[in-house]
């Protein structure tokens, strides 16, 4: 069975490890994470410890585990990690409940996450470090760029397309045929009928944008 390291120790990473102990496919080593105490069960994950920071992926690689999950929250913090995981050498598995449902005609990238309930649809396409949360629903030929994070109970409908690093918040609902610009926020609960750029944050029944979120 092949060795794995987690990036990550908080609240995701604690559903990521469900994932990937309940499937059995690969050793869990330990996680990286600057936060929590090294050599230190993962919070009530007693069966993963904390084994160093993300400071040490390269140590690690040099020690010969070749295969990494970044479970990371945030989504331009999960890129960061992701791509220097990857420019070391890495490769990036996927985290993919059994107890979700994804179409054999849907392509995935690397780095996922799809927790449990949740279904992606015929000819979808979900991007490198997307986050399809639990019980989520993402319908036929939608396009789902890198590092998007869709939240719980999330319903898109067919033909959308979601730019990278977006997240659309728990309970939304996205019209199909929509598209939503990359980096921006759809607040919890929103109902997407018409297109919304790119960093912006909107939220509302109909969903507006309601500021920017340039810096």
């Amino acid at each position: 069975m092949d060795r794995i390291i987690v990036i990550g120790a908080g609240g995701h990473a604690r559903s990521v490890l469900d994932i990937l102990l309940e499937n059995n496919e690969y050793e869990v080593l330990g996680c990286l994470d600057p936060i929590f105490p090294i050599n230190k069960f993962v919070p009530k994950m007693p069966e993963v410890a904390v084994i160093g920071i993300d400071g040490d992926m390269k140590k690690f690689y040099d020690d010969g585990i070749n295969k990494i999950f970044v479970a990371i929250g945030d989504n331009k913090l999960r890129k960061k990690l992701q791509d220097q995981a990857i420019a070391i050498g890495f490769e990036v598995i996927n985290a993919v409940s059994k107890f979700s449902r994804i179409s054999s005609r849907a392509s995935l990238g690397k780095g996922i996450c799809i927790m449990a309930g949740a279904i992606v649809n015929v000819n979808c396409r979900i991007g490198d470090g997307c986050i399809i949360n639990t019980n989520c629903s993402i319908d036929h030929d939608c396009e789902i760029a890198d590092f998007v994070h869709v939240a719980p109970g999330t319903a898109i409908s067919g033909t959308t397309s979601v730019g990278q690093g977006t997240h659309i918040g728990t309970n939304s609902s996205v019209i199909d045929g929509t598209v939503i610009g990359e980096w921006s926020y759809i607040g919890a609960g929103a109902a997407v009928v018409k297109n919304i750029g790119s960093h912006v944050m909107a939220y509302g029944v109909p969903a507006r944008e309601i500021r920017s979120l340039k810096e």
